[in-house]
Formats: structure tokens, C-alpha cells, sequence
């Protein structure tokens, strides 16, 4: 049963796995667009909810706005900009939210390898385990032993 369990542990971590190198930035793509998509509805004052999760967005990542080819973004970053971040240099929420996901998926890759590895060594170790039992007639000592 332990070997089962393993088994079917290692089952599930090697997809997570081999998703997480082929499609990398499908995340950071994600995230990127999301913050895109809500910071020009904001711009476009278009919902008042959105303003409100640009603010969280902002507070989150520490960061205020975005640098954008299109036009002035002062309005939107004074609108939804944390007090301690209006007046500090701002930071780019694109570039904040890049450096987060990269920190925090290199941390997940990380932790995949350590659990498919401690999931290896429970499947060997449990199947020296099963062999032992499974070949072996009689558990008790088979000599006598005495102590000096």
C-alpha cells in the first residue's frame, strides 16, 4: 500500500512537472494581460470595481502603474496608487509582477524536485521493504545471541 501510494504521488508530480517547464510563462502571460486588461478599463473609466482592484493590484505588488506608449497614465496612478508609493520613484507594476512570478515559480520547480525525489526514495525504500517480507520465511532470529 505504501508503494501504491507513492506510486500514485509520483504519478501526479511528474505532469506538474513537466507542465511547469513546457508552458513557464503561461502564468506570467496571464498575469500580465489581467493587469492590462484592468488597468485600461480603469483608464477608460469604465467601473468603479476595477479601480478598486487596480488599487489592490498596486498594494499587493507594491508597485504604482505602468510605463504606456499610449498616452498620460498620471490620472489613473494618483487614482489608485498606494500614499507610500505616489511619491517614491514608481515602479512598474509589469516589471514587479515578472520579478514575483519568477521568484515564486523558481520556488515551485524547486519544491517539485525535492518531493519527486523524497517520492523515488519512499518507492524504493517500500519496495525493499515488500522484499524482505515477501522472501523472508520467518522474522525471528534465526540464532541465539548472547551478550559478553
Amino acid at each position: 500500500q505504501g508503494f501504491f501510494c507513492f506510486a500514485l504521488a509520483f504519478c501526479g508530480l511528474i505532469p506538474a512537472a513537466c507542465w511547469r517547464y513546457t508552458h513557464s510563462t503561461e502564468v506570467e502571460d496571464s498575469m500580465m494581460d489581467m493587469y492590462d486588461l484592468v488597468y485600461e478599463e480603469v483608464r477608460r473609466n469604465t467601473s468603479s470595481f476595477r479601480r478598486h482592484e487596480l488599487t489592490a493590484i498596486h498594494e499587493a505588488f507594491l508597485c504604482c502603474g505602468k510605463h504606456s506608449p499610449f498616452g498620460d497614465t498620471a490620472n489613473v496612478e494618483n487614482k489608485t496608487c498606494p500614499p507610500s508609493q505616489e511619491h517614491n520613484a514608481r515602479q512598474d507594476c509589469l516589471q514587479e509582477i515578472q520579478v514575483f512570478l519568477k521568484k515564486h515559480m523558481n520556488f515551485v520547480s524547486t519544491l517539485l524536485g525535492v518531493t519527486i525525489g523524497f517520492t523515488v526514495y519512499g518507492m524504493i525504500l517500500t519496495s525493499f521493504l515488500w522484499f524482505s517480507i515477501h522472501f523472508s520465511t520467518n522474522l525471528d532470529r534465526k540464532g541465539k545471541y548472547i551478550l559478553r
